[in-house]
């Protein structure tokens, strides 16, 4: 019985905590310091990441062309490796035969029009603008 009271007190509480009016304490890294003595200033001087030589960033284009497949900074996939959703109309006769001739050919309706995709752009690659 008394287990009961103590969980319904609990539960009690946490319902009120989260309907209170009160904001959120915010965890300490975002609160900043009331005072900075030296000794302060040393140690955040001391944990402060030193300045790279160049400021300049680096040409994302040129590290894929010479094969390098993530970010050297933020350790990420490049974003010209990432798939971007995007949609497109067909009417419902031209999604019904494309279905079906890449359910009998073995393929995705994706993968066919990525294929798609990339011999067009291969074809006419050269009426893009240089850069």
């Amino acid at each position: 019985m008394i287990d009961e009271t103590k969980a319904g007190a609990d539960k009690k509480a946490r319902m009120m905590k989260a309907i209170s009016t009160q904001p959120p304490a915010l965890p300490s890294m975002f609160i900043p310091p009331k005072a900075e003595t030296p000794q302060a200033k040393a140690k955040s001087a001391a944990m402060q990441p030193a300045e790279p030589a160049s400021a300049t960033p680096p040409d994302f284009r040129k590290l894929v062309r010479q094969g390098q497949k993530k970010d050297p900074i933020a350790g990420k996939k490049m974003r010209e490796e990432e798939m971007v959703r995007c949609g497109y109309y067909l009417t419902a006769v031209e999604q019904r035969q494309f279905k079906l001739l890449a359910i009998n050919n073995g393929h995705s309706m994706t993968e066919l029009l990525r294929k798609a995709v990339q011999d067009y752009i291969h074809t006419h690659k050269h009426k893009l603008p240089k850069g």
